[in-house]
């Protein structure tokens, strides 16, 4: 599962190779204990930056997907470390500029869909 999983993430960045700058991109994995990390870094063609690490431990997932603009502010971080346990979606959450919300379990392809949308409207303004 975790071999696939990867496989689908980088044909998804392939998708976007008319909008990406550069990228890096680094996977380990032991499909026997079906764990494994898919982690990397992706400069767009609008200057937007995106810092990515998704862990697949099994059935479990731990993330971060940190977008920043090209002046280096935050657009939006998705992450599940353990802090904000005020958070009903706990330990899902999303930092904002205006602070951190609520989220679902996120995937790093709708995360991708989502900064694809971004970066399109941002090179069209």
């Amino acid at each position: 599962m975790t071999v696939r999983y990867f496989e689908t993430v980088k044909k998804r960045i392939a998708r976007l190779e008319w909008l990406i700058e550069r990228q890096s991109i680094d996977t380990e994995y032991d499909e026997d204990a079906d764990v494994g990390v898919i982690s990397g870094n992706i400069t767009f063609k609008d200057g937007s930056v995106f810092h990515f690490k998704d862990v697949l431990l099994g059935k479990s997932r731990q993330y971060r997907f940190h977008y920043m603009d090209e002046r280096r502010n935050l657009i939006c971080r998705w992450d599940t470390a353990p802090h904000h346990k005020e958070l009903k979606t706990f330990p899902y959450h999303i930092h904002l500029p205006d602070g951190v919300k609520e989220s679902r379990l996120v995937k790093l392809i709708d995360v991708l869909d989502e900064i694809e949308s971004i970066v399109i409207g941002r090179l069209e303004d």
